[in-house]
């Protein structure tokens, strides 16, 4: 089965997730890093620069709503995945696995 180059795995959609927000992860991650290394008080910076994260975020999802939601109306449908699991042209008697003689 061909996979459709149009759409990414879970893995893909993270690590590109991830990419685009490396500043922010180093943000929030630096200083809970050192806070524990070094002095609690880092641990505020930490704190701080998460919920500026966060309240960005909320702004641009609740922004963005009305684009997300066209374009996930406009999106066009997958195609259904087959139930059978054996390779076609070819049954499962004339293979040499004894699961399939059974």
């Amino acid at each position: 089965m061909a996979r459709d180059t149009r759409s990414r795995t879970r893995q893909e959609t993270a690590v590109a997730w991830c990419g685009g927000h490396a500043a922010e992860l180093a943000g929030v991650c630096v200083p809970l890093i050192g806070g524990a290394l070094f002095t609690p008080w880092l641990d505020l910076i930490s704190v701080a620069w998460a919920a500026l994260w966060a309240a960005n975020e909320i702004r641009l999802h609740r922004t963005t709503r009305t684009a997300r939601q066209a374009a996930v109306a406009t999106r066009p449908a997958r195609a259904a995945l087959t139930s059978s699991t054996a390779p076609t042209g070819r049954g499962t008697a004339d293979t040499d696995r004894k699961e399939a003689k059974a």
